[in-house]
């Protein structure tokens, strides 16, 4: 039997440090302004929490925060596509007006195709972690003996400091809205291997942020994730061949979840129902597996046209009606069925395998 009480050790507090990144963020961004020349994007001085340590569905022990910065450019459109090889699925091209910005192309886009001049992530990435540098003295005058350092990692340019007696992981990666301002959806510095720096990633961040405020602390939707992320994170100490921790993304059970939930009556999610949640959700997941198929959250999600929530009104609708966006089409079929297999023996041996962790 699985209690709505049951807790993993190490499971921690994140609110005082999570202000405390607040803080040191908005310090740097307020700081990197006098450094942006004019003609330059505009950095917004308000950062955007995104990821699961402002879901509330954090279990790793590490401290980190994942923070988009939002960055103002004149764009003629921005390009997604569902049928155009050149722009694959979940990605977009930012297309820039031509006349008059010779300067501004040569130090922020590339050509791309008959596309001409389009935003490069890369050259914004390395730009913006220039800015991100100059501030470090300045920083250390605001937050006397934090020890800041920058380190880049992927596209995302992290702060590190000590605080309360542990590192602090800050991840900034610039972002630009999506057209319009109403619109909660953004478009990364992350690039495509196909595209190079010519593609930036959609994020649906601050739309499943929004969804997740929506959920009520009083029912099992936080703790049956939390408690079925924990068991992906760690399920290589129960079996150290497992493609479960390695190869399935923490982000493929919040998509499962989505679904899940989508699907279900909220009285479904009382706390007394914890068990039957996490098999229920433990065995979609493995069905997915079976059938090589996860649907995206968003990117051709029909079911989700006319529908009035908050955190679905800001995606453009257009992205409802492309084709279904598989996120399992490039992985390897034996590895799902490895996954598939650890799935349905945690779905099978629930209790043991919390007990496990428990006396681990």
């Amino acid at each position: 039997m699985v209690s709505a009480g049951w807790k993993i050790d190490g499971w921690m507090e994140l609110d005082p440090y999570k202000s405390k990144a607040e803080d040191v963020v908005t310090t740097i961004l307020k700081l990197i302004q006098k450094h942006v020349r004019q003609g330059d994007p505009k950095i917004n001085e308000e950062p955007i929490g995104t990821g699961s340590g402002f879901e509330g569905v954090k279990v790793k022990p590490e401290v980190e925060f994942d923070f988009m910065v939002p960055i103002q450019v004149r764009f003629r459109q921005i390009i997604v596509s569902d049928d155009d090889h050149n722009v694959p699925a979940c990605f977009g091209l930012i297309q820039i007006e031509e006349s008059g910005r010779i300067q501004f192309q040569k130090k922020f886009c590339i050509r791309f195709g008959s596309h001409g001049y389009v935003l490069s992530a890369g050259k914004i990435q390395r730009w913006f972690q220039s800015m991100c540098a100059r501030t470090l003295l300045e920083l250390a005058k605001h937050f006397p003996g934090y020890n800041f350092r920058f380190r880049t990692s992927g596209p995302a340019r992290t702060l590190v400091f000590d605080w309360l007696g542990k590192e602090v992981n800050i991840d900034l990666v610039p972002a630009v809205q999506y057209e319009d301002a109403y619109l909660l959806t953004y478009l990364v510095a992350k690039m495509s291997s196909h595209l190079g720096e010519a593609a930036w990633r959609l994020s649906f961040s601050r739309n499943e942020k929004t969804f997740f405020h929506g959920l009520s602390t009083n029912s099992c939707y936080f703790k049956c994730l939390k408690i079925l992320k924990y068991l992906r994170e760690n399920d290589e100490k129960m079996c150290q061949s497992s493609q479960l921790t390695s190869s399935c993304p923490s982000y493929f059970l919040k998509t499962a979840f989505f679904h899940q939930v989508l699907k279900s009556d909220k009285h479904a999610w009382q706390n007394k129902d914890l068990e039957d949640r996490m098999k229920a959700l433990l065995q979609y997941l493995a069905n997915c597996m079976k059938q090589r198929h996860l649907a995206h959250i968003f990117m051709g999600n029909r079911e989700l046209e006319g529908r009035r929530d908050s955190w679905v009104q800001g995606v453009p609708s257009e992205f409802f009606s492309f084709k279904n966006t598989n996120l399992l089409k490039d992985f390897n079929p034996g590895t799902l069925d490895q996954i598939r297999l650890r799935l349905l023996y945690i779905h099978d041996n629930l209790g043991e395998v919390l007990q496990t962790h428990l006396r681990g």
